[in-house]
């Protein structure tokens, strides 16, 4: 079977035109699009979550899990100043194969994608049932997976595939996040007699120098890379001649694998100690996930590069994700083991003129469809 062209292009457009853009968070329009349709080929749905920002778990057949969930999220981030646009981010026009708008390739067009998928499978009146995911709030902070994982409807699922735009390669892990806060508190005077004071921003320059001057422990792997860190704002001060009594700083950090949040932050606040800064500067946590890896030899790495290769005749290195993705809450809090693999570039999602090649999301379905067939059968060969 293969996809039908008209169908996806419809509802990738249909999707695309319906605001979600996270902040504020919009999702429950773009859910009702999407649970519409895919309703009207006979898949049940449960949402889970507030009705403003639902998840919509879909299913072949009813209430019934399978051995995978193919998933992706309904929000996009803000579109931006619209001069910056060639194209009306929600008119999904498309130009020369490739389809424009906001949310085309993160994560509209996938999720069209999916939803093709689960139609063409219902239609072949599996034994095997297959679930869809589609979360919100995937870009700022996964709270729509970290309810579904509470939830316990997916639990017992072993595999899954996120549709996050990969250009149809195979990632499997992405680095972890860590965003803190330095806040270093001083005691104001006249710019004049600074002796007098405590300068906030001078201790929390020692502090930055301090907690970014070394690496933090990690394990080094050939497909994670090395962890970074970014110091991405900074406040302090009220005006030039006063001494500031307070500075606070924002860190970026990405984790790889032998490292976690809970153990960075503690050899954070060590170093703050062994530098005697304990007394005026404080570390604050602000949010975080763990580095996700899937094992290179676990079932779903092997059938999606078996897909791959029989759908678009290569077999593609694999790499992992430097960015995050829902797969950072589904695969630690719920045990789904997960690739990443999509239709679309990384490199235009966020972008002005987003886009998504229409070709490669057709193809997607197909590759989909592949490994849904093959992760049945090995199902079928475990129980028998």
């Amino acid at each position: 079977m293969h996809a039908d062209t008209k169908r996806v292009i419809t509802l990738t457009r249909d999707l695309i035109a319906t605001n979600s853009e996270n902040p504020p968070g919009r999702e429950a329009e773009v859910a009702k699009v999407l649970r519409d349709h895919l309703e009207s080929f006979g898949l049940a749905c449960k949402s889970i979550g507030s009705s403003d920002r639902p998840n919509l778990i879909f299913y072949t057949h009813e209430d019934e899990l399978g051995p995978l969930v193919i998933h992706g999220h309904m929000d996009t981030v803000p579109v931006g100043d619209l001069e910056d646009w060639s194209f009306d981010p929600f008119a999904g026009e498309i130009h020369n194969g490739r389809l424009y708008g906001r949310g085309a390739c993160d994560m509209k067009g996938p999720v069209a994608a999916l939803a093709e998928t689960m139609i063409q499978y219902i239609e072949e009146r599996p034994k095997v049932p297959l679930v869809m995911l589609a979360t919100s709030d995937e870009e700022s902070g996964c709270s729509g997976a970290e309810a579904v994982a509470k939830s316990g409807l997916l639990s017992g699922i072993p595999f899954g595939v996120c549709a996050e735009p990969t250009d149809l390669k195979v990632l499997v892990g992405e680095k972890g996040m860590l965003w803190s806060r330095v806040v270093a508190r001083g005691k104001a005077a006249h710019g004049s007699r600074p002796e007098e004071g405590l300068n906030a921003i001078s201790l929390c320059i020692r502090a930055l120098d301090v907690l970014t001057s070394s690496p933090y422990p990690f394990e080094d792997t050939e497909l994670m890379g090395s962890p970074t860190t970014n110091i991405g704002m900074i406040q302090g001060g009220v005006k030039i001649n006063v001494v500031p009594d307070s500075c606070t700083a924002q860190i970026d950090m990405r984790l790889v694998k032998g490292q976690d949040t809970e153990g960075i932050l503690a050899e954070m606040r060590r170093r703050i100690a062994e530098a005697g800064l304990s007394d005026h500067v404080s570390i604050e946590y602000i949010h975080g996930k763990p580095a996700v890896v899937t094992p290179s030899d676990a079932p779903i790495v092997e059938v999606s590069l078996g897909a791959l290769e029989r759908v678009t005749g290569s077999r593609p290195q694999i790499t992992a994700a430097t960015f995050g993705t829902d797969c950072s809450v589904l695969q630690p809090k719920i045990g789904i083991v997960n690739v990443i693999l999509g239709p679309g570039s990384i490199e235009q999602a966020h972008q002005p003129d987003e886009f998504i090649v229409v070709d490669q999301m057709l193809h997607a379905v197909d590759v989909y469809l592949d490994i849904v067939h093959n992760i049945a059968k090995k199902k079928n060969a475990g129980s028998q």
